[in-house]
């Protein structure tokens, strides 16, 4: 897509705290919500440009990713949007542009 960037293929690195200086693009850490220990994640954007991102796993409403249950080597469905900035997959534990 127009505009967004392409990235070599980068490792999902779990980390403490995403907000931490030096977190490296594609960290990413789980988040808590209405009583579920891993509700989401929040990540810094796979291209290194320091964008904070969230997401929701499903069942959450819709926009909403699948998640397959792997917190070290994390499979997303459907593929990230960022739209205007960054469009790619999150499989195996490794972030990939489209």
């Amino acid at each position: 897509m127009s505009g967004e960037i392409r990235t070599l293929p980068v490792r999902a690195q779990l980390v403490d705290d995403v907000d931490r200086d030096g977190t490296p693009a594609g960290g990413f850490e789980f988040f808590t919500s209405g009583g579920r220990p891993e509700a989401g994640m929040l990540f810094r954007c796979p291209c290194g440009c320091g964008k904070l991102q969230s997401l929701d796993f499903r069942p959450h409403d819709s926009p909403s990713w699948e998640w397959d249950g792997n917190r070290d080597a994390p499979t997303l469905q459907p593929s990230v949007h960022m739209v205007g900035h960054w469009h790619g997959w999150l499989r195996a534990g490794i972030w990939e542009s489209v």
